[in-house]
């Protein structure tokens, strides 16, 4: 059902988007690979635009899955090379978008498996946590681990360091393409497509 989803619109201000029935949002620090997993996700190459750049997402992207379901693709957090300013708003941009819009949503938190968690991405789940917004935890780039490193491994050390259900940790590698099958029956079953 997800192959069917288009790009609807991209905006800088959350209050200008229209009500929606449903809201799928990804974060996480640049260059983990968000508009990559929506790719993927899809099962589209070319839906959300990529970069090797970190930053290059700028403002909240929005995909339509359905009649007012929606994918939304917001700007990294962390290392981009932009002006404190342009962060600082950024930085606004995602709390208005998840705080203060009064859509059913849910927020997948893409880590990258590689690096592992940061501190940003500790304080991002602290943060959803205090405001009681629901959230899973996308662990992007299995393919870069060491082989000796298992990916029920991964997943394990992820439950424990965010303190979720295992359930809700989804490994995958949006260069393969693998661990997107349970990501989307997921994120299908929320938006009930």
């Amino acid at each position: 059902m997800l192959s069917k989803t288009q790009f609807f619109r991209a905006e800088n201000n959350p209050s200008a988007l229209p009500q929606s029935g449903a809201e799928v949002l990804f974060v996480g620090r640049s260059n983990v690979g968000k508009s990559s997993v929506i790719n993927a996700l899809c099962k589209q190459k070319k839906l959300a635009i990529t970069s090797k750049t970190p930053g290059r997402t700028r403002s909240i992207n929005v995909y339509s899955a359905a009649m007012k379901k929606w994918l939304i693709d917001l700007p990294g957090y962390g290392f981009a090379k932009i002006a404190k300013a342009q962060k600082d708003l950024w930085q606004a941009m995602i709390e208005d978008c998840i705080v203060t819009r009064k859509s059913k949503k849910r927020v997948y938190v893409i880590i990258d498996a590689y690096v592992g968690p940061t501190e940003l991405d500790e304080a991002m789940a602290s943060w959803l946590h205090e405001y009681d917004i629901s959230y899973k935890i996308i662990v992007n780039k299995v393919d870069k681990v060491p082989a000796e490193i298992s990916v029920e491994d991964i997943k394990l050390k992820t439950v424990e360091m965010f303190e979720i259900d295992k359930n809700d940790v989804f490994p995958v590698s949006a260069k393969t393409k693998t661990g997107f099958e349970k990501l989307r029956t997921d994120i299908v079953s929320f938006l009930k497509l």
